[in-house]
């Protein structure tokens, strides 16, 4: 896949304060494929040093000597700006600044540096806050196409500031720019990429390129307010990683939702992508096979393209009730889904890619109230659990025939649950069909599927809840087969016609129940 493409790529002379944002994407300014090229100012380093703002400067400008002791304005790759107490807190820039490092003392204000129209760019150390105030910085805007853009390089890390890119000021304006080079890191910062209040304008973008990564960050990308305005959008190319942050991309009130995505080689990390509304998580441009991350959640939109999407890296317990699919801006189809880790991923939402899900870990439970929770695939459970109350519109497959730990359990935590799957139900002999029964309220799980195949070997798992006594000829379908054909195969510890004991009841199996083709437990003592 060419990595430029659908893109503009844009080089920016030195001293330049304009730049042209990229061209509209395929479906919405939320999601429009941005790749910047910039290339780093010059700065001059001629009688340049290290300076401390003073405690008394006499404008917020950063340019002026006069605010600085000594009468010296950092700006060479080896300075650094100090900060501590001051009567002047709100700084901005008026031409370019490349500093090494920026450090606030303990006890430092609370300051705000706002950059409008220049290149501001960090690029050694980065931004060290020994003290407990926030420190913010402004990527901002001056008209229609001039904005500050804020770049940490080499091995900079943005530390633990908060950094925001503003929203255009007119129709058609562009937004603040941060991005990330070389192998810089956002480590722990905070970062709020605003949506547009204009049509045609495009939100505030963090960017990250190369080898660099998201870090710990918190990056928040805020939709556009009216129809027309573009959402704040977060982007990963070439290698970098979303490390461990957590990644929110809001709906936009009235205009497109914010986006994350991630291009060419760009992985995911165990980073938390965190979605509402119509806010977008795109891997469609990725190279394949695809993306691993942390997690999943909210309701947002996934656009998979052609790719997997492999989700659970960050082993934590998420709901996603918004709707996988296939295309994007790269278009695509036969996207597929991957459950990995320890955790409980839950799908509540009516998805339609129509590729495969794979379980390989944890647990994957489908709760949609209609259509499909699964897409259109086959769903293979190769270990872990696959359970839930909702729809599977393809086959589903229980195990390898040569692994172990593949579970089907429908409901959870000792609940019981109906699990329908409109295809067929195969049990590979490295399966387990876990089944909750519950004496006192008179409730089983049960499994609904168009053909049933138990292979040898495969094993049943009775979990009893309550303590009721029921009566002699309850009759409970756990397998209920909506073919014309006979299940085929038992189950290797639950032979047909056995009888077994649990919870004071006696059970008698019987794979021939129902209309003749289901499996049923009666109640026979």
């Amino acid at each position: 896949m060419n990595p430029m493409q659908n893109c503009t790529r844009i080089t920016l002379p030195l001293g330049a304060n304009h730049l042209l944002f990229p061209r509209f994407g395929a479906r919405a300014l939320a999601v429009i494929p941005v790749v910047l090229l910039f290339l780093l100012p010059a700065a001059s380093t001629s009688f340049a040093r290290s300076a401390t703002w003073k405690a008394a400067p006499g404008t917020g400008d950063w340019n002026t000597a006069a605010n600085w002791m000594p009468a010296t304005v950092p700006n060479s790759p080896t300075d650094t700006a100090t900060f501590a107490t001051s009567s002047i807190t709100g700084l901005s820039l008026s031409s370019l600044i490349q500093v090494n490092s920026i450090v606030f003392n303990a006890g430092a204000s609370a300051f705000t540096i706002t950059d409008n129209a220049f290149a501001f760019t960090i690029s050694g150390v980065g931004i060290t806050n020994n003290s407990t105030a926030t420190q913010t910085f402004v990527a901002g805007v001056n008209g229609a196409s001039t904005v500050g853009t804020l770049t940490f390089s080499n091995s900079a890390a943005a530390g633990t500031a908060t950094f925001v890119t503003a929203a255009p000021t007119q129709t058609a304006g562009q937004a603040g720019i941060v991005q990330f080079h070389n192998s810089a890191t956002a480590d722990h910062a905070t970062l709020i990429n605003n949506g547009s209040g204009f049509t045609m304008s495009f939100g505030g973008t963090t960017v990250f390129w190369d080898t660099t990564s998201a870090g710990n960050s918190a990056i928040t990308n805020n939709g556009g307010t009216v129809v027309g305005g573009g959402g704040g959008l977060t982007l990963f190319v070439d290698s970098a990683t979303a490390g461990a942050a957590t990644i929110t991309c809001n709906a936009g009130p009235g205009g497109n939702g914010a986006s994350v995505q991630f291009k060419v080689d760009a992985t995911g990390g165990t980073a938390r992508i965190k979605l509402s509304g119509n806010g977008e998580f795109e891997i469609s441009e990725h190279n394949p096979p695809g993306l691993t991350t942390g997690s999943i959640e909210g309701n947002g939109d996934v656009f998979l393209g052609a790719n997997t999407l492999t989700v659970g890296a960050n082993n934590l317990n998420t709901t996603f009730s918004g709707i996988i699919q296939d295309g994007g801006i790269g278009g695509g189809s036969g996207g597929s889904l991957t459950k990995i880790g320890t955790g409980t991923l839950t799908l509540s939402g009516s998805n339609t890619y129509t590729g495969s899900t794979t379980i390989t870990g944890g647990t994957l439970l489908v709760r949609n109230r209609r259509d499909s929770g699964t897409g259109t695939g086959a769903v293979n459970v190769n270990a872990g659990t696959l359970g839930g109350t909702g729809t599977i519109a393809g086959s589903v497959t229980a195990g390898t025939g040569s692994g172990s730990g593949a579970f089907l359990a429908p409901g959870v935590n000792r609940s019981t649950a109906t699990l329908t799957i409109q295809g067929a139900l195969t049990f590979n002999g490295d399966s387990t069909y876990d089944l909750n029964l519950n004496t006192t309220r008179s409730t089983a799980d049960k499994v609904v599927a168009h053909g049933v195949t138990i292979a040898s070997n495969a094993q049943f798992s009775f979990i009893p809840a309550g303590n009721g006594t029921l009566p002699l000829g309850t009759t409970f379908t756990i397998i209920d087969n909506t073919a014309s054909t006979a299940i085929a195969g038992v189950f290797s510890n639950l032979p047909n016609g056995s009888t077994f004991t649990a919870g004071g009841n006696t059970f008698q199996v019987n794979y021939q129940g129902g209309d003749g083709n289901n499996l049923t437990l009666t109640v026979v003592q």
